[in-house]
């Protein structure tokens, strides 16, 4: 009996430490990490294209699974800037919808189209999730971009 009581304590322990170590992710809106990132110190290419990302062609197949969303772009097409957030039921879904847009959709990019930077923006892109947010970001400075979301979601 003794021994039952102390591996039901260890596994209790162990369990209880695990728990607490996952990173809870905040509940923010979209529209704030929107608003934090969508300016000229982390967007440089003026002017941006916003949309809705239930609007999106990429996510006609998702929308559904998204709960909230938005989609930054450069509207001068031979500069690539995208940013993508989306808030979701199914982050896995969501994914596929992105890895299919990034394959279709910014091959030229990756082949050279607008420049060396635009090259290194695609081979650079991220595409990850947290909680039930997924971002994509394909940008000169992705890392810096990120580096805001994952600030404000935390």
């Amino acid at each position: 009996m003794k021994k039952l009581l102390i591996l039901f304590t260890i596994i209790f322990t162990l369990g209880a430490v695990g728990c607490s170590s996952k990173a809870k992710v905040a509940d923010v809106p979209v529209e704030d990490i929107k608003t934090s990132i969508n300016n000229k110190t982390l967007l440089a290419i003026e002017p941006v294209s916003e949309l809705d990302a239930k609007e999106f062609h990429a996510f006609e197949t998702v929308k559904e699974n998204i709960t909230e969303g938005f989609v930054l772009q450069a509207m001068i097409n031979v500069k690539l800037q995208d940013v993508f957030v989306v808030k979701t039921n199914d982050t896995e879904k969501v994914k596929q919808a992105i890895t299919k847009y990034k394959e279709d959709s910014l091959k030229m990019f990756a082949d050279g189209y607008g420049g060396v930077e635009n090259v290194e923006a695609v081979n650079n892109s991220i595409l990850k999730s947290k909680g039930n947010y997924v971002y994509f970001i394909a940008t000169p400075n992705a890392k810096d971009i990120e580096a805001k979301i994952l600030e404000l979601i935390k």
